[in-house]
């Protein structure tokens, strides 16, 4: 059982990327080591990552590699440079692929010889230590809530020289969060506050978020009711539970959003089941698909657009 639930965590993880900050088991290396002939580059200053790590830094950070979603969200919202990224986000143009999030290219990622490196560890925590023996400076973010985003926003920014790009991409976001926060407000007032399910997985193997996912906390951000208020354990992802679709059917939510994994057919099969027939969120077609990208893979700077959108599903 704990390898099927481990060989299915990582299939999620590359479909749609984890929440919260444990450290995962590695898969195999696409490498033989991170640890490249040559040296660091001189460092003109220190500071601490979200990892807690010491990072020595030069003097000017413009052109960076990322390795993970939101690590290239935060990036290019703070105006660097962007040569390198995982082959498992949208081609951008300027970007070299440098492996996947789960398995980056070490050597290709030397090759192309950025200011920095910058990971996640909250989805590459198993990949801390070599990170930590890799040639080049890597700057780990971490952060999969509202507040800690904002930290993040400041942190890295202050470490790579962009305060006034910090400063601005923070207000900007607390802007837009705090109005989709009072516009849910209204609405709960005038329409109530929709019991939500939130489901991943695929066949037999569904996993509900509970509020202390990334999800979770934007739905409480928003004054939405979880349906899952206390996930059960055995989920593979942090904050997920394990949870049979017949008894999901019994929480009679009035929304349910679905982050596609495996197959992409767990929306479709809730429409049809017969258990699922006489709930709320199907009679009323309220059974969506949402991004994995936005709403699981990546918390970060696009966490304005999530919530957004979030408001759109709940309140149409």
């Amino acid at each position: 059982m704990r390898v099927a639930l481990a060989a299915l965590a990582a299939a999620l993880l590359v479909a749609g990327a984890a929440c919260g900050s444990e450290r995962q088991t590695a898969p195999p290396r696409p490498t033989p080591t991170p640890t490249l002939e040559g040296s660091r580059p001189a460092a003109a200053r220190a500071v601490t990552d979200m990892a807690g790590r010491a990072v020595e830094l030069p003097a000017r950070v413009d052109r960076v590699v990322v390795t993970a979603p939101a690590a290239a969200d935060y990036a290019r919202a703070l105006g660097l440079e962007v040569i390198g990224q995982p082959s498992d986000i949208p081609a951008a143009e300027g970007a070299r692929p440098v492996g996947s999030t789960l398995n980056p290219d070490f050597p290709a990622i030397a090759a192309l010889a950025p200011d920095l490196v910058i990971g996640d560890a909250a989805v590459q925590g198993a990949r801390i230590a070599d990170f930590d023996r890799f040639t080049l400076p890597v700057y780990l973010v971490q952060a999969t809530d509202y507040l800690s985003i904002l930290e993040a926003v400041e942190r890295l920014g202050a470490a790579v020289g962009r305060e006034e790009e910090a400063a601005a991409l923070r207000a900007e976001l607390e802007k837009r969060v705090v109005a989709a926060a009072l516009a849910a407000r209204e609405r709960r007032a005038a329409r109530g506050a929709p019991r939500v399910l939130v489901l991943t997985g695929a066949g037999r193997d569904v996993f509900a978020a509970g509020p202390a996912t990334y999800i979770g906390n934007l739905l409480s951000i928003l004054g939405a009711e979880n349906a899952l208020a206390s996930p059960p354990g055995g989920g593979p992802l942090p904050g997920f539970g394990v949870i049979d679709p017949g008894a999901a059917a019994l929480l009679a939510p009035d929304v349910v959003l679905v982050l596609p994994a495996g197959d992409g057919g767990l929306a479709a099969a809730i429409r049809r089941d017969p258990a699922w027939a006489q709930t709320p969120a199907v009679r009323a077609g309220r059974v969506e698909t949402i991004d994995r990208m936005l709403f699981l893979r990546a918390p970060g700077p696009r966490i304005a657009e999530a919530i957004e959108t979030l408001l759109g599903l709940l309140w149409p």
